[in-house]
């Protein structure tokens, strides 16, 4: 492994270990910051972002409310409508880490 954390050139990254107790304590804590699309209050699923063709990692989750996650204008109703719209559901993922570092501090 490199300084980096990962495995030599060429050699595929591992699946990521899902169903942990830190993975698990991290979707805990998404759920408890609103929507990312719209602001709708917690509590929020969390969901496994999958674009460009992710592999589902339960650090790799954004706060979505119900009508965005699985509702009419969900992801999982209409993937493409909803990128159109909001972009990647990685695009987010920058917030979410923020929003839950000032969360953490009290700021």
């Amino acid at each position: 492994m490199n300084l980096m954390g990962k495995g030599p050139l060429g050699q595929k990254q591992g699946k990521p270990k899902n169903g942990t107790a830190a993975g698990i304590e991290h979707m805990r804590r998404v759920k408890l910051l609103p929507c990312v699309c719209c602001g709708a209050p917690p509590p929020s699923d969390a969901h496994h972002c999958k674009s460009d063709f992710m592999l589902r990692d339960d650090f790799k989750t954004i706060p979505l409310c119900k009508l965005h996650h699985q509702g009419a204008e969900g992801y999982h109703t209409q993937k493409g409508a909803w990128e159109a719209r909001h972009g990647k559901d990685h695009a987010f993922l920058p917030m979410v880490a923020k929003a839950l570092r000032q969360k953490k501090t009290g700021r």
